[in-house]
């Protein structure tokens, strides 16, 4: 018989711990009684099971909890539950993570930004188009260039692009002698050790005289929107109402500004037979209705997107993307969050 005998009793309580992030944590308790009790782990009334980052085991009548590569997340109270048939008991051990201050400031002084990000350009058919923008990080990011979610090389020839990089932090893309299906939205993606940022700008390429029928069956255009940025008063719906018409030649891919925090609605009429399908990228990535955007076809016909609550990490290029059997065509806008 257990000289402990009876109903569980800590021998000897769990120590508070403390460890840097991205280590493992221990913690411990010794535990007797008889018969031999069942001790399990909780953590805000939850049971621990073991599995993934956690690990239980027993060494005699010491009880051990391991949790592998602690995060600031992971500090907290932790609860030592022993039971048997005659009583129970518990008691609270405190794990303290520490050090993910200082990780994350170093993650985020050192990861990838944009100083500059490429500008939306239009260019005639045949004419060359170049993107530069201009990047900080430490060591230098490596850069992929996109178009609408595809690697060039996996869509273009070599002798169609070529990318460069110039002291400074200046990245740049170039196409030569563009054709009506080089249009579209470009993306370039600079990672690191230390993180990844993106940022999206659009091509526009006119056909050309005699070739209009060419650069809307193949290409892109910059179609009919309408973008609302929405105000509540009185609890009524308020939209300052931006109509963009077709651009110039000359002319850039529009700008709509919106209040952090606010609304931001854009309306795309498309038409066609087939009726078009429509999908929505946010600098060439798609978009699917969820907790911060809605997706819906209004009673007018157009092709809505709304995009809620507007935070800094909405900034982009926005498309509206329309294809069917006769070909494919795009509008697009620029948002930026004040």
């Amino acid at each position: 018989m257990d000289v402990f005998g009876g109903a569980p009793r800590f021998l000897a309580y769990p120590r508070p711990v403390v460890v840097q992030s991205g280590t493992d944590a221990v913690l411990k308790c010794q535990i007797g009684g008889d018969p031999r009790p069942a001790v399990i782990w909780e953590r805000n009334n939850e049971k621990i099971h073991p599995g993934g980052r956690y690990r239980v085991f027993e060494d005699g009548n010491v009880y051990n909890l391991i949790i592998t590569l602690v995060t600031a997340e992971d500090s907290g109270q932790y609860i030592c539950k022993a039971k048997n048939s005659i009583g129970e008991t518990y008691a609270a051990a405190t794990l303290k993570v520490e050090g993910e201050a200082q990780e994350m400031e170093l993650r985020e002084e050192n990861k990838p930004r944009f100083l500059i990000k490429p500008l939306s350009t239009r260019v005639g058919r045949g004419e060359d188009a170049v993107f530069s923008c201009k990047l900080w990080g430490n060591p230098r990011p490596e850069v992929v260039w996109e178009k609408d979610g595809k690697k060039l090389n996996e869509i273009f020839e070599s002798t169609h692009f070529s990318v460069g990089y110039q002291d400074g932090g200046w990245f740049q893309l170039k196409i030569f002698k563009t054709r009506a299906p080089d249009g579209g939205v470009y993306t370039c993606k600079a990672r690191n050790e230390f993180g990844e940022s993106l940022a999206g700008a659009v091509l526009l390429v006119d056909a050309g005289p005699g070739h209009e029928d060419e650069g809307n069956r193949n290409g892109y255009t910059n179609g009919h929107w309408k973008a609302h940025q929405g105000k509540q008063r009185s609890g009524r719906q308020v939209s300052t109402r931006l109509k963009d018409e077709p651009l110039p030649n000359s002319a850039k891919v529009k700008m709509f500004a919106v209040t952090e925090g606010k609304h931001a609605k854009f309306r795309c009429y498309v038409t066609g037979k087939p009726k078009p399908e429509i999908i929505w990228r946010k600098d060439g990535r798609l978009i699917l209705s969820g907790r911060r955007y809605l997706l819906y076809e209004d009673r007018e016909g157009y092709f809505t997107l709304k995009v809620l609550y507007c935070k800094q990490q909405d900034n982009g290029v926005y498309v509206c993307a329309a294809s069917n059997t006769a070909g494919q065509t795009l509008s697009a806008v620029h948002l930026s969050v004040k």
